[in-house]
C-alpha cells in the first residue's frame, strides 16, 4: 500500500474544509477516516483530516490518501510547519473574493514546494478576481477554477493533486 498526503492550504474561510466535505460526499464509499474540529462559526480548529482508501487502475496500486487542511487563522500559524512536513502534494486554495495580497501572503508559506496545484475558489462571488489574473500570477502552476460549496472544480483539483503526488512517487495516474 502506498501512502500519500495532500495538504489543502490557504486563507481562513477560503474553502479548504468545504473541499474535504465535498470529497467525503463524492467518495463516500472510500472514506477510511474523518477527523474535523470546528468552531460554531464553521472555522477549523487545529486539524481537519479526510482519509480515503483508493485503488489505481494502472498497476492496481492500493492508495491510502490523507487529505489535510491547515487552519487558516493567523493564531494557528505555529502549527503549519508541522503540517507541511512529509506531504506529497499541496492544493493552494486561492480565495477569489479576497485580495491578491492576502492570498499571496498565505502562499508564501508553501511557495518552496514543487508539488502545488492552485484552486481558484469562490468563482461565483460578486467581484471575484478575474481568472486570467490568477492564472497570470500562478503561471507556472495548474490553476483550476472552482465553487467548492457547489462541488464545482473539487474533483478536478483532487485528481490533479493526486496526479502530482503519484508522479513524485514515480507512479502514473490517469484519472477517469
Amino acid at each position: 500500500m502506498m501512502e500519500l498526503r495532500i495538504l489543502y492550504h490557504g486563507l481562513g474561510m477560503a474553502g479548504k474544509t468545504t473541499n474535504l466535505e465535498k470529497l467525503k460526499e463524492i467518495y463516500g464509499n472510500y472514506v477510511y477516516d474523518r477527523l474535523h474540529q470546528q468552531t460554531s462559526e464553521g472555522r477549523t480548529i487545529y486539524l481537519d483530516v479526510l482519509s480515503l482508501k483508493l485503488r489505481t487502475r494502472l498497476e492496481s496500486v492500493e492508495l491510502m490518501v490523507s487529505l489535510f487542511t491547515t487552519p487558516g487563522q493567523k493564531r494557528y500559524s505555529i502549527l503549519r510547519p508541522w503540517l507541511f512536513g512529509h506531504i506529497s502534494a499541496v492544493v493552494f486554495v486561492f480565495d477569489s473574493s479576497r485580495s491578491v495580497e492576502e492570498n499571496l501572503e498565505s502562499f508564501q508559506e508553501i511557495k518552496d514546494s514543487n508539488t502545488i496545484v492552485v484552486q481558484a475558489n469562490k468563482r461565483d462571488a460578486e467581484g471575484a478576481l478575474p481568472l486570467e489574473e490568477i492564472k497570470r500570477i500562478f503561471e507556472t502552476y495548474t490553476v483550476i477554477p472552482a465553487v467548492a460549496k457547489d462541488g464545482v472544480g473539487v474533483v478536478e483539483t483532487f485528481k490533479e493533486a493526486l496526479r502530482i503526488a503519484l508522479h513524485g512517487a514515480g507512479k502514473v495516474f490517469r484519472p477517469s
